[in-house]
């Protein structure tokens, strides 16, 4: 399993907080940190930290940028945390059920979903 904190900590500083109860995580470009909520269970964390972890890797100004953005964010999240092969067997296991291939490869749904869009994105280009 891939050690995200590891790699947070090359792209920013990494604090965790109490946030807003709808906020997840963030990053404040202008202070290049990366803000976690002090409420999330480990694999959220893992998750959430992945996808922070694009937007510092990008310099990405601003709360919820634009949908493009986030999207990228997910993307690389997901790129980052899923293995292709764990994917393809949990996927032929689970009969593309997201939540139990999900549970299965510890990660959240739209960490899956995100990988989805990634390998479809893939194939048409």
């Amino acid at each position: 399993m891939i050690d995200v904190e590891t790699i947070a900590s090359k792209w920013a500083n990494v604090y965790e907080l109490a946030l807003p109860a709808d906020l997840e995580g963030g990053y404040d470009a202008a202070n290049n940190r990366i803000l976690i909520s002090d409420r999330l269970t480990p694999i959220q964390r893992r998750c959430v930290l992945a996808h922070e972890i694009s937007h510092a890797r990008h310099h990405d100004v601003g709360c919820k940028c634009d949908s493009a953005t986030e999207r990228r964010a997910d993307m690389e999240a997901a790129r980052m945390l899923v293995n292709q092969l764990e994917y393809q067997s949990a996927e032929i296991i689970f009969d593309g059920d997201e939540c139990a291939i999900a549970r299965e490869l510890n990660v959240m749904p739209w960490i899956i979903r995100a990988y989805k869009n990634w390998l479809h994105d893939s194939v048409a280009a």
